[in-house]
């Protein structure tokens, strides 16, 4: 017998559980049917008779389903009822064990976990639209479903935990997620969820495990090299082991804050752009507050306080020590023993003159401790804090640290940067080299675009397929420039809040190119602007009608009459 395919694996395991019951409920219909075509009987004349075989069937149908219909078509005889008792015990009996291993079955965890499979596999299949896959539903993976369901995005989640994967079943995200409970290391898994699947865009794992991160990662470039994978790594050991399978973009969180830090201490506002476009939805920038230069107190000599140790040492800075285990390695002299908690260890490590705190340990409420005591001991503190877990995400925010160092809304908002844009990275880099007043600038500028939220990150390319309608003014030598594009007409205002953030020509990048910087095929463009412009300016890029309106304030004439008697439509320059 051939396997079935996966799809029908419930139904195999189905009729092979279910095959004992039905040979006994075919066999007691078949001996009492049966019999009762051997019982003698009599007519309504007297003369001897006996059921047919049509309605032995038919009394027994009736009799072992219980309806009791009655003697027909003549008066039973006694042997005839005799054998009706015995049909009724044997096909009831027959239909109590059929029914128990149905109810037993439909309770079965194995066939549980197969129709599930199977739902899951159907729901994949009809997504029909490009996907992305979270492997991991924590708080990244819940943030990265959130905003990619708002933002139009099929998302597909993945996670072994099941109190995750039914809390995703109560939730009511923009769209429908299909989700399933299965172990995102395992390729059949991810094979499951769609990861070989021409629809499948990227791959996120985000899992809260390191090895199984890498895995994922591992997977997923070899299964499917077309989708973009992005994975997060605590360990840098194995981020440089991601980065060496070619991973898109592996996220280290530790890495991340360390160069907040430091782009705090020398690039005030770069800092705060760079905090604000990479830290979630839900992301305000920063106060414009560089932190003032002296002595720092580092609460907690974890991963992070190690690194945040390395990072201001380098810099120049003196740091004092705060740490509850003194038998932690590479403690540096003059630690302060102690949890930092209470104004006695804060007092030894000379907080009332230092000129910063950053508050590392793994316990949340520890690290609120921290900062307010430090606080009321030196108002003119720099207050940095770890924030583990988004449970207490309204807590650190009440208390109003100058930077917040949270796991998830900086994988998820670095992870969300990316996809919005494959030209982010480079914007990133490019504004970093720049004097930070070119930041302070366009930080503001988008502020008053945007407003307190992030701004809406799009790419348009230039090319047939993506702006057909600029593509053909292009094409006839009529020349279309950034600020032409962007107003309403020729000496109007703007139509569009957005921000040209970086130029992408030949392989060359412009970083915020001036607003007669003509357009020209194959340019590919960053821009920055309120929710929904993406979508506005598409549709702007694909109309020639609304182009026209745009560009010159009058609607262009077209349609198939107009083109055959005055030829192609086209807008004078």
């Amino acid at each position: 017998m051939s396997s079935p395919v996966p799809g029908d694996a419930h139904l195999a395991l189905f009729f092979r559980r279910m095959r004992a019951p039905l040979v006994v409920l075919i066999t007691a219909y078949a001996i009492a049917t049966f019999g009762f075509t051997l019982m003698p009987g009599e007519d309504d004349q007297g003369n001897p008779w006996r059921l047919s075989l049509f309605e032995a069937f038919y009394v027994v149908s009736y009799t072992g389903s219980t309806i009791g219909f009655g003697e027909v078509p003549y008066a039973f005889s006694p042997a005839q009822r005799l054998w009706t008792i015995v049909s009724i015990y044997l096909t009831v009996v027959a239909w109590l064990f059929s029914i128990g291993t149905i109810i037993s079955l439909l309770q079965d965890p194995a066939f549980i976990h197969s129709r599930r499979r199977s739902r899951f596999r159907r729901a994949v299949a009809g997504l029909g639209q490009p996907f992305y896959l979270v492997c991991g539903y924590g708080d990244t993976g819940r943030l990265l479903t959130r905003t990619l369901s708002e933002q139009g995005h099929a998302v597909v989640v993945i996670d072994h935990n099941a109190d995750k994967i039914e809390g995703l079943s109560v939730e009511t995200p923009a769209a429908p997620v299909p989700h399933i409970r299965a172990d995102a290391r395992r390729p059949d898994n991810l094979e499951l969820a769609g990861l070989r699947s021409r629809w499948c865009l990227g791959v996120m794992a985000v899992t809260g495990d390191d090895a199984a991160n890498l895995k994922i990662a591992v997977s997923a470039k070899l299964l499917n090299q077309r989708c973009t994978v992005y994975a997060r790594a605590d360990e840098r050991s194995v981020a440089d082991n991601m980065r060496s399978f070619n991973t898109d973009h592996v996220v280290n969180p530790v890495e991340e804050y360390v160069r907040r830090m430091r782009l705090a201490i020398k690039q005030p506002a770069a800092f705060r752009l760079y905090h604000w476009l990479q830290s979630g939805p839900d992301a305000r920038p920063p106060e414009a507050r560089r932190p003032p230069q002296g002595r720092w107190v580092l609460c907690g000599f974890g991963r992070l306080g190690r690194a945040m140790h390395t990072m201001l040492v380098d810099l120049g800075l003196e740091v004092t020590v705060i740490e509850e285990n003194s038998n932690l390695p590479g403690l540096p002299t003059g630690t302060v023993q102690g949890r930092g908690t209470g104004a006695d260890s804060l007092t030894a490590a000379g907080v009332e003159t230092a000129a910063g705190i950053l508050a590392t340990t793994r316990d949340d409420v520890d690290n609120l401790s921290i900062l307010i005591t430090a606080r009321d001991l030196n108002p003119d503190l720099y207050l940095g804090v770890l924030e583990n877990g988004l449970s207490s995400h309204e807590l650190f925010r009440a208390a109003q640290p100058d930077l917040i160092a949270q796991p998830s809304t900086t994988i998820a908002g670095s992870i969300l940067a990316r996809i919005a844009s494959p030209l982010f990275a480079s914007f990133i880099e490019q504004l970093l080299a720049q004097p930070d007043a070119t930041s302070d600038e366009l930080v503001e500028r988008l502020i008053e675009l945007a407003g307190p939220q992030p701004p809406e990150l799009m790419t348009i390319r230039i090319s047939e397929k993506r702006a057909p309608a600029l593509a053909r003014l292009l094409e006839e030598n009529i020349p279309v420039n950034l600020d032409a594009l962007l107003r309403r007409s020729p000496n109007g205002p703007r139509r569009e809040a957005l921000e040209t953030l970086l130029l992408r020509r030949d392989n060359r990048d412009i970083l915020l190119p001036s607003a007669d910087t003509e357009l020209a095929m194959g340019d590919r463009l960053l821009l920055a602007g309120r929710a929904g412009c993406s979508f506005r300016l598409r549709g702007l890029l694909e109309n020639d009608n609304r182009l026209a309106r745009a560009l010159t304030g009058q609607d262009l004439h077209q349609g198939w009459l107009w083109t055959r008697l005055f030829g192609r439509p086209r807008i004078a320059s």
